[in-house]
Parts: structure tokens; C-alpha cells; sequence
């Protein structure tokens, strides 16, 4: 099963229409507004208030991760790391002639190295064809129909946005115990500080 990718400007987060209860993290997303709180007793009263706002602009927070150090959301279930921009669905797609199981330790040192040449190999060319033609299209803001001068993008902008990390749209999790799940839930791990990780893959554009 697939979610969307929500981003903002310090988490990428995965939400749904479950209730929002007390303790419980949302997002409050009203038209250029993306908010995140969390949901305390003295908002119950509000809630039933103005309930259509609240429909509409408030999802329950159900997994995120933090991005440029920020804070993990206590409570709320972790997404992977971002390891590989997209790279091991490249080693699986190619099929690699690999005698390994993907258990074995060779296995997994013969993915790493698959993914390290691959970074290696991009760092030849900083820019691909898109990235130019995005540069491009950004550049050409600059002036309208009479040319006069509109949200201009200085180069260090346009440099600077080029250099951006790529983010995922989606995150396809693995289903836990799909054989006998009475509900579809996601696959977890544990990590080293004793919080709960999805398990699955990212979706690139």
C-alpha cells in the first residue's frame, strides 16, 4: 500500500483520517498554511465547534521523518532514512548477477558497493538535463509579457535549488502478517533508540 508525501519545511510526513485524540500530532494544512500541533483536552470543545474546519484541514499525523535536524514527534511512528535517492530500486531493477541471498552479509556488500559506484559515477556530471532545463525555466521568470522585471531568481537561487536533495512523493510499505492481517498495517522495524520504523520503499518522481 501507498501513501503521499507530505513535505514541509522540517519533516516529510505520512497522514490519514483516523481520529485525532488527545496527544495525537496533526497537521493543520489550510490553503498556503502548513502547521504542525498537537492535539491537547482543551481542543475537543473547538472541535465540535467547528467541526467542517477541522475535517478539512486537520489529519492525524501517522508517520514522519524529521529533516535539517528537527525534532522527532514524540509517539508518532519514524520513516526510514532517505539512504539512496532512488538507487536500490535501480540495483533491483537491473537484476544484478548476485549469488547471494539478500540475507547474507555478501549480499548486502554487494548492493553497497552497487549504490557507492553509482554515486561515484554521478558525481562526473553535477547536473543533469533536467536540472539545466529547470534552471532555465526559473531563469525566464524573471521578465513578463511587457519585460518588466517579475519574482526574479537571482543565480545563487537557481544554483541553490539545483542543489537541493531529491524528495520522495510517496512511501509504499511493506504489510505486516498480510496472510492473516484482519486490517492492512505497515511492517515495522525497531531502531537502535527503541523507535518504531516503517519498513518499505520511497517513490520518486
Amino acid at each position: 500500500m501507498t501513501y503521499n508525501i507530505i513535505k514541509t519545511d522540517n519533516y516529510l510526513l505520512v497522514v490519514d483520517d483516523s481520529e485525532i485524540k488527545e496527544g495525537d500530532y496533526y497537521l493543520f494544512n489550510w490553503y498556503a498554511e502548513k502547521d504542525i500541533q498537537k492535539f491537547t483536552y482543551v481542543q475537543y470543545s473547538d472541535r465540535e465547534k467547528n467541526k467542517y474546519l477541522y475535517e478539512q484541514s486537520c489529519k492525524k499525523i501517522i508517520a514522519h521523518l524529521p529533516l535539517k535536524n528537527s525534532p522527532i514527534l514524540e509517539g508518532v511512528d519514524l520513516l526510514p532514512p532517505i539512504e539512496d535517492d532512488g538507487c536500490k530500486d535501480l540495483f533491483y531493477s537491473k537484476q544484478v548477477m548476485n549469488p547471494y541471498s539478500k540475507e547474507s552479509q555478501s549480499y548486502t556488500a554487494y548492493e553497497k558497493g552497487f549504490i557507492d559506484g553509482y554515486n561515484k559515477a554521478k558525481e562526473k556530471y553535477k547536473y543533469t538535463e533536467e536540472d539545466i532545463r529547470k534552471a532555465i525555466d526559473m531563469a525566464r521568470m524573471n521578465y513578463d509579457e511587457e519585460g518588466f522585471t517579475i519574482n526574479a531568481f537571482t543565480e545563487y537561487e537557481i544554483i541553490k535549488s539545483l542543489q537541493q536533495p531529491k524528495m520522495p512523493v510517496g512511501f509504499e510499505f511493506e504489510i505486516n502478517n498480510p496472510m492473516f492481517a484482519l486490517t492492512i498495517e505497515p511492517k515495522t522495524t525497531t531502531n537502535s533508540q527503541s523507535q518504531t520504523v516503517w519498513v518499505g520503499k520511497y517513490i520518486f518522481n
